[in-house]
């Protein structure tokens, strides 16, 4: 019985040996500091594209008056003699939409030109980084 205890008891302190490994031993950790910085993206600035140039077109307005004289007129300066007809109606329609595309053009200039200003790095920011 003596044995078994003996086996027993020094099981254990091999045991709690194992499992502290050495943990009287280790040195206190330090402290960890975490600190928040803030820092700005620097968002490369595209160049604008460049503007559109129209080439321009001619409209010609003929009735029923002035028919024979268009005729002879355009024949003379063009060779080809095709009609493409729009209504009044449709050619106001075709105004509207012009405007309406020269507003979703200028809105969408407006929010980039918008967005370019508030990525810009400001003078006294650049001071900043640098130190």
């Amino acid at each position: 019985m003596g044995l078994i205890n003996y086996l027993t008891v020094s099981s254990l302190l091999l045991l709690t040996l194992l499992l502290s490994s050495c943990g009287y031993l280790r040195k206190p950790e330090k402290e960890i500091v975490v600190q928040t910085v803030e820092v700005q993206k620097i968002i490369p600035i595209q160049p604008q594209p460049k503007p559109v140039d129209m080439i321009d077109v001619k409209f010609y307005v003929v009735t029923e008056e002035n028919y024979a004289e268009f005729k002879e007129k355009f024949m003379k300066t063009n060779n080809d003699y095709v009609f493409y007809v729009v209504s009044v109606h449709d050619y106001e329609n075709l105004a509207f939409n012009m405007a309406e595309l020269y507003r979703y053009i200028t809105q969408q200039k407006e929010i980039m030109i918008y967005y370019e200003k508030a990525v810009k790095v400001k003078p006294q920011e650049k001071a900043d980084v640098k130190k």
